[in-house]
């Protein structure tokens, strides 16, 4: 099941084909880097336009998402068992 974070993260990444790619990403004082995109969505909150992630770091599954308006970058959940 997926725990819920909700906090900023800092994410860098690489453009391929006029298309952002997360390469890695900073939670807390953790440098945890991406493996496998396993998921990307564009998705509309209101008038707000986003675009969530699913990734493995570290041998773990992570939703993040990216506000397109603030441009801020936010970790959703984290897949625990």
């Amino acid at each position: 099941m997926y725990q819920t974070i909700h906090e900023p993260i800092w994410v860098v990444g690489i453009y391929k084909n006029a298309q952002f790619i997360p390469k890695k990403f900073k939670w807390k004082d953790q440098e945890l880097y991406i493996s496998e995109i396993t998921l990307s969505n564009n998705v509309k909150d209101g008038a707000i336009l986003k675009r969530w992630y699913s990734v493995i770091a570290e041998n773990n599954l992570y939703r993040i998402e990216f506000n397109r308006t603030s441009e801020q970058w936010q970790l959703l959940e984290i897949w625990v068992e």
